[in-house]
């Protein structure tokens, strides 16, 4: 007998292929580690707690730390592992049975599940990738369909890199609906928070522009208000004193973050013009760490000869209006042009 839930049993688990190879551009990670002097700093520090006692049941030190380097008080900020523990315990606070949630696609698979997990009803706004847009009158026009809704957005959009247009936040959060509003991708937009709004939740990370994805460490502002109610559901100590330590850190160190952006700019621009000058492909404007693009041969058999050539990247052609689609983080300079290369010698083997 299966003891899983109906809906439970219906799903597929989120998993990723593991792979192998030279050079790997397949999950949106910083391809610059976190220098191993501030590593030892962190080291230090966390010789010196004791490491039998649990980490501080409400992480008051590094909540205090994100609220004073983003103007916030820490009543406004709740850490956990990862983002994705956040927006779990935010759709588990805001999301009930039969809730409708509008969630344009493509966009991160997670969403429906998590809302799917919580009884909720996805409302699909599917969009053309390629603009570089996301659907905001489509979505605006879903909402006026259905009071209760929640609104999920991704803006920057992963997997696609588009982003709402200008005063797109402030539009969605006048329909009087909860926005769930996930900027992990933010910092390569160049984007700033949004003020608080009791109706706002707004998701941020250290996994990319502060190159910390090993460590797991993941944030949400909102009104204090708002943060007590999610609070609720949110498991309790989730970050480990190591996590904590290493983001209170980072938070010293900005410009190691503003350095990281800086270069994935540069080395996104590059990499785009690189790829737009070979003919077979489509590539998507993007505003995030990584880059879309569309192929007229089979994605898969790309994928495959890029893999063949000791290049990882994401075969996302399975996402809804993402035909023949991949995605390529942004790398190192000398991964880039590595991929480039690759990339040309690919579509060559397979026109072959």
């Amino acid at each position: 007998m299966n003891p899983a839930r109906s809906v439970v049993a219906a799903m597929t688990a989120y998993t990723l292929e593991l792979r192998d190879a030279e050079v790997k551009l397949n999950q949106n990670e910083s391809p610059y580690d976190f220098p191993a002097t501030l590593k030892d700093t962190v080291l230090d520090r966390v010789k010196k707690r004791a490491w039998n006692i649990y980490p501080d049941f409400e992480s008051q030190m590094l909540r205090e730390a994100i609220a004073s380097a983003y103007g916030f008080v820490a009543e406004n900020i709740l850490v956990g592992n990862g983002s994705n523990e956040l927006l779990a315990a935010a759709i588990g606070t805001v999301v009930g049975s039969r809730t409708p949630v509008i969630i344009a696609r493509p966009t991160f698979t997670l969403y429906e599940k998590l809302v799917t997990i919580a009884g909720g009803t996805v409302i699909p706004v599917d969009f053309d990738p390629s603009t570089g847009i996301l659907p905001l009158d489509e979505i605006l026009a879903r909402a006026e369909e259905h009071d209760d809704a929640v609104i999920m957005i991704c803006s920057p959009n992963n997997p696609t890199g588009g982003i709402l247009p200008d005063g797109g936040l402030e539009r969605l959060l006048a329909t009087g609906r909860v926005v769930l509003f996930d900027r992990a991708y933010g910092d390569f937009a160049e984007d700033e928070l949004p003020p608080l709004d009791d109706r706002l939740i707004t998701f941020s990370t250290f996994s990319k522009a502060w190159g910390l994805a090993g460590l797991r460490i993941g944030w949400m502002a909102s009104t204090a208000s708002t943060c007590r109610e999610v609070r609720k559901v949110k498991l309790p100590y989730s970050l480990n004193v190591i996590s904590e330590t290493i983001a209170a850190v980072a938070l010293e160190q900005r410009g190691l973050r503003d350095g990281n952006v800086a270069r994935t700019l540069v080395e996104r621009e590059r990499l785009s013009a690189s790829m737009r000058e070979m003919d077979g492909i489509e590539v998507f404007p993007s505003r995030a760490n990584f880059v879309a693009f569309r192929l007229e041969r089979d994605a898969k058999e790309i994928f495959e000869a890029l893999h063949d050539e000791g290049i990882l990247i994401r075969d996302v052609s399975s996402y809804p209006r993402m035909h023949n689609c991949l995605r390529v983080t942004v790398g190192t300079r000398e991964q880039n042009d590595q991929f480039v290369m690759a990339l040309r010698n690919a579509l060559r083997k397979v026109t072959a």
